[in-house]
């Protein structure tokens, strides 16, 4: 597949080639392509647009319309260039080696290029008439078991799994440690200042050692039962569809799966996904189903008190996104002059969201990690 080369890149002939290339369009081409942002947010490392072809002579299996993952208009600095390339060819990578046996209900993959971080797509099905929830919602209490039901079965079917190895795209604890340290220990003395005092001053000292071992986080965890981990399981990154359809819930987002421990995913959504009253009322409860499912789904010789230990130490690898968010907000560069009046004003727009995002996600966060005494784990 031809790289792409202008500000989507999504030309008829282009996504002829993607769609021939991946066995989506046996007959006949796209003669036009129309493309629209969704929504009126953009992300920080990527946005997604709704791509509607028409064809001429195509066959019944062709996409009436897809949805592309494709580069943002933000710059982002050169210390986060090495991560923002490894997640975004990551995510590439997943959909080709390791979507086909993920045993959960995603998005079918119709292709995917990768040139460079400026110069990539996605091409995926388009699910937009399912439900979706907020980073600011909580999650329905109803909806949190299926949730957790369905990352214990993802965890318990790349469990220990040699396979994991054998993908050189699939980032190791030594890499992720590698590229992560330097961003959180980056972001540390901004968080100390306009962060944690005012969520909880005792969390300072927790904070502080947190980043200087920020590098065994990962090894640590996955000691005690490595997997195939999704990275960013937030409530923003599910679809949620009719109950019991094969649509029920959706998984979306795999810019950073890795190789780590499975716990690290369900702390995040747990301390991530409610406010804090209603996480008091529902977590315990979501770790022991978590665990029960891993032992229904195959897993043994994992206590159900190392998983407890394995969340709360994932409480804590869970504040990478809040530590490196204050710096990546210091440092974002807004488009150039010529830039059009839709881009300045989504960039305006994405600096807002992402000042009340990040504040949520440290006090949520926090909230959890001092609750559940996981500092403790430190030595703290």
């Amino acid at each position: 597949m031809e790289p792409i080369a202008d500000k989507y890149g999504i030309t008829a002939e282009w996504l002829t080639e993607a769609l021939r290339e991946g066995g989506h369009l046996t007959e006949g081409r796209v003669s036009a392509v129309d493309v629209a942002d969704i929504g009126v947010g953009r992300g920080y490392i990527s946005q997604a647009v709704r791509v509607t072809p028409t064809y001429e002579e195509a066959n019944g299996d062709a996409p009436a319309s897809l949805v592309a993952k494709v580069p943002t208009f933000v710059q982002v600095p050169d210390y986060l260039t090495p991560w923002t390339g490894m997640i975004i060819e990551t995510e590439i990578d997943w959909y080709r080696d390791a979507s086909g046996e993920c045993p959960a209900r995603i998005a079918t993959c119709y292709g995917g290029v990768h040139e460079n971080r400026t110069s990539y797509a996605l091409l995926l099905e388009d699910l937009g008439d399912l439900g979706t929830l907020s980073q600011t919602d909580s999650c329905p209490p109803e909806q949190a078991p299926l949730v957790v039901e369905t990352l214990a079965r993802i965890h318990a079917h790349w469990w220990e799994s040699t396979r994991l190895q054998e993908w050189s795209w699939l980032p190791s604890t030594e890499r992720q440690s590698e590229i992560n340290t330097p961003l959180v220990q980056g972001g540390w003395d901004a968080f100390a200042e306009r962060i944690a005092p005012r969520v909880d001053p005792a969390f300072v000292p927790v904070g502080e050692r947190l980043v200087r071992e920020w590098g065994t986080l990962y090894e640590q965890g996955a000691a005690s039962g490595a997997t195939l981990i999704h990275g960013d399981f937030r409530i923003e990154n599910f679809l949620f569809g009719k109950p019991g359809a094969d649509n029920e819930l959706v998984l979306l987002d795999w810019q950073l799966s890795g190789y780590g421990s499975g716990p690290r995913d369900l702390a995040y959504f747990i301390a991530q996904g409610f406010d804090p009253e209603k996480r008091k009322a529902v977590s315990d409860d979501l770790v022991a189903l978590y665990h029960q499912k891993l032992v229904e789904n195959g897993v043994t010789g994992y206590s159900f008190e190392q998983c407890v230990d394995d969340y709360r130490l994932g409480l804590l690898a869970s504040m990478f996104i809040p530590l490196i968010g204050v710096r990546g907000l210091e440092d974002l560069q807004p488009p150039p002059p010529d830039a059009s009046a839709e881009d300045h004003q989504a960039y305006d727009d994405l600096v807002v969201a992402a000042e009340g995002l990040l504040l949520l996600m440290a006090e949520r966060n926090i909230t959890a990690i001092m609750e559940a005494n996981a500092g403790e784990l430190l030595g703290v």
